[in-house]
């Protein structure tokens, strides 16, 4: 063996040893982002929401990525992981659940409404804006799925403030994807649904499951229960994962396309284009009409892939990218 070759060996061995030395988790785990997290309410409407806002360690005043959740969860709903990514790339993020829903004030409970989502959306947009510890002339928003149709309707609310939107699964049309529910369960949505309806703000809504194996739901298609079960925290019960049945009646009247045109801000959107619960075509439709966008169509991908697995990967590692560019300018 020459000398050359006998070195390089005894380097490998080194190396070699050095990392069997190493805890298991350094080995294989990334470091945790570090961040220091400061709780956020702002006023909306009669009431407040509450949030949470994330600063990454050692960056004055960072551009900073407002998020929520889709429809019927909450903030604590597989939405981490995103955030994570995002304030190791250097950027605030604030976390919210929209009025009746987790810390959030309103009455009645856990009413899913995209018109009133937006006015949380617009409201939250306010106020980290307004706030010193960020950068708030560099300010994103991320939603998905449901929330992914009300960022759109939010940039086109304000033009000039918004100055990245990424949009994930994106809800665009009430009803064209209320025609994907199945026929057999609509005279039971519209029963449901105008009962709820008329109840007053001080009487419980009358619920129904989001979720339901071969059985009437607020969601149904044919990856909704494994899907939605995935972003479901352990320790949820029936009553978490239960929505007021008005949203049969509001749902098919909420058309975030009919923003696209308004929309100023650089857009991503990231579609699926298997999606059980938001037709393709619109989405494809709706995209011709944003002036400044990135259209990701996700192959042989369902609505719930992107939270976890190699699909998570890919949209977070282009969102983080997206995010850079427009906000951090690289």
């Amino acid at each position: 063996m020459s000398v050359l070759s006998s070195r390089r060996v005894r380097l490998a061995a080194a190396a070699l040893t050095a990392m069997m030395a190493l805890p298991a988790a350094a080995q294989s785990t990334p470091a945790a982002p570090a961040f220091r997290t400061v709780p956020v309410t702002f006023p909306c409407q009669a009431t407040t929401c509450d949030g949470e806002l994330w600063l990454p360690a050692g960056v004055q005043r960072p551009p900073v990525i407002v998020m929520a959740h889709g429809f019927g969860a909450t903030r604590d709903w597989g939405l981490k992981p995103f955030a994570e990514r995002f304030v190791q790339a250097g950027f605030a993020v604030m976390r919210f659940d929209y009025r009746g829903f987790g810390k959030s004030g309103g009455q009645p409970r856990r009413v899913v409404d995209g018109k009133a989502h937006v006015k949380d959306w617009l409201s939250a947009i306010d106020a980290v804006k307004a706030r010193a510890d960020v950068n708030g002339q560099q300010l994103g928003i991320w939603g998905t799925s449901y929330s992914g149709g009300q960022v759109l309707v939010a940039a086109a609310e304000r033009p000039g403030v918004v100055k990245a939107v990424s949009s994930q699964v994106p809800f665009v049309n009430g009803l064209q994807s209320s025609l994907l529910f199945p026929l057999k369960y609509q005279p039971l949505a519209a029963w449901y649904g105008l009962r709820d309806l008329m109840r007053s703000d001080d009487e419980e809504p009358i619920y129904v499951p989001v979720i339901a194996p071969d059985a009437f739901a607020a969601l149904i298609c044919a990856e909704c229960v494994e899907g939605y079960r995935k972003v479901v925290p352990a320790g949820a019960t029936d009553a978490d994962t239960r929505v007021a049945a008005r949203v049969f009646m509001t749902l098919p009247w909420f058309s975030p396309a009919d923003s696209a045109e308004r929309i100023q801000a650089p857009t991503l959107v990231m579609a699926a284009d298997n999606d059980g619960l938001i037709p393709i075509d619109g989405v494809r439709d709706m995209v011709k009409r944003i002036a400044k966008v990135e259209y990701v169509e996700l192959k042989n991908t369902d609505h719930f892939a992107p939270y976890t697995g190699p699909v998570f990967e890919q949209v977070v590692a282009r969102q983080t990218a997206f995010f850079r560019k427009h906000l951090q300018g690289r």
